[in-house]
């Protein structure tokens, strides 16, 4: 029964069910939180997306797999995809398992639904395979995934999941799994007579996983232009303030006033006062947030998700103007 609930999810089939459960319901999981902080390498041009993933005591059920989306969105830039690799742990032997992204790519071959951002992945180092992996699916998401004896178990955070990528950060879905088995006495006898067994385990994998939002690679529009590019980068502090990545009014209420003040002077034709107003508005963001979760002293507003997303796509701007 494991095995089939290993292949569907590492195909990342996710179909709603329409059978309800026979039984009671399984727990869903509350409150995960996938942190992320974002570094950025100007020699190669390559952002490194680390993560943590902490599963709260309230839940009754080890966390065994979590994905992250990487869908390329209509009309972006082709990302390059030069030294990005796929690691999905050591072996026994100390050998590393290793793939290029392209080689990935080959692996799903046909069944990738969608375009996806080139990125390299790898699990938590230290990890012995299959201990923790990592892979590419064919519903366009990285999916990291555990055996047995290294699941995430309530209460506890394990960090060290990577990505990198040429993309800038974005705000990203994410769906964490729970290691939950179905009782075979649960599942309802019409399921077995219409041949839908598959079907109704990826109906309660749905309904149990946690969603929620994390930053994740992205690419820019192929056709630049920095008064969209600006709407866009205020679009995302709104929904980072909804999120609670910036943790106080009064400071959201500052950067909005320096991002409609560059607005304004975009609109006039004066870019020289647009790129002065976003030079205060990264000094405003370094100031008030962090770079990561493990050095940030108290009293910072933003974190590092809020930092990262906000630093490094208007200074993608100030770039370009």
């Amino acid at each position: 029964m494991k095995s089939l609930k290993t292949f569907i999810l590492l195909l990342g089939l996710i179909v709603l069910s329409s059978f309800s459960f026979a039984g009671s319901p399984p727990p869903s999981l509350k409150d995960v939180k996938v942190l992320a902080t974002v570094g950025y390498d100007k020699s190669s041009d390559i952002y490194t997306y680390t993560y943590e993933v902490y599963n709260p005591p309230l839940n009754n059920e080890p966390i065994v797999f979590f994905q992250i989306d990487i869908a390329k969105p209509l009309d972006t830039q082709e990302l390059d995809s030069e030294n990005l690799v796929i690691i999905q742990g050591i072996n026994v032997q100390g050998n590393m398992l290793i793939r290029s992204f392209e080689e990935e790519i080959g692996r799903i071959g046909i069944l990738l639904e969608k375009p996806i951002i080139p990125v390299g992945a790898q699990p938590p180092s230290g990890h012995s395979f299959p201990d923790w992996t990592a892979d590419i699916t064919v519903m366009g998401t990285v999916m990291w995934g555990g055996s047995e004896r290294n699941l995430i178990l309530p209460g506890q955070t394990q960090g060290g999941f990577v990505l990198t990528s040429y993309g800038l950060p974005g705000i990203r879905d994410t769906i964490v799994e729970p290691d939950y088995v179905v009782d075979m006495e649960d599942v309802p006898g019409e399921v077995f007579e219409e041949d839908r067994l598959k079907e109704y385990i990826e109906g309660i994998e749905e309904s149990i996983a946690y969603k929620g939002k994390t930053l994740g690679p992205t690419a820019p529009p192929a056709d630049f232009k920095p008064f969209e590019f600006l709407d866009y980068i205020i679009s995302m502090k709104h929904e980072a303030f909804q999120l609670g990545w910036i943790r106080n009014a009064g400071i959201e209420n500052s950067l909005d006033k320096k991002l409609d003040s560059a607005r304004k002077s975009l609109e006039k034709g004066s870019t020289t006062s647009a790129k002065n107003v976003l030079s205060a508005f990264v000094n405003e963001v370094e100031a008030q947030g962090c770079e990561s979760y493990e050095n940030c002293p108290a009293g910072k507003h933003l974190t590092p998700e809020a930092w990262a997303l906000l630093k490094y796509n208007v200074e993608y701007l100030l770039d370009r103007l």
